[in-house]
């Protein structure tokens, strides 16, 4: 088992908790909320995440 010890007790977002998993179904179901960013912004989040999930999967 793994113990995880938050960075700080007081970094909790009031907003997000406020996002349930009913409303995040929801949105995917009916494409709402869609949130768009910049191509260049694009490319550079997926080649993180990619090496996010390269490196699970490597493990």
């Amino acid at each position: 088992d793994k113990k995880f010890y938050p960075a700080s007790e007081y970094a909790i977002c009031p907003n997000m908790k406020m996002t349930t998993l009913a409303a995040v179904l929801n949105s995917l179901e009916n494409m709402e909320h869609v949130v768009t960013v910049p191509e260049d912004v694009r490319i550079k989040a997926k080649r993180a995440l990619d090496r996010m999930l390269d490196i699970k999967q490597s493990k």
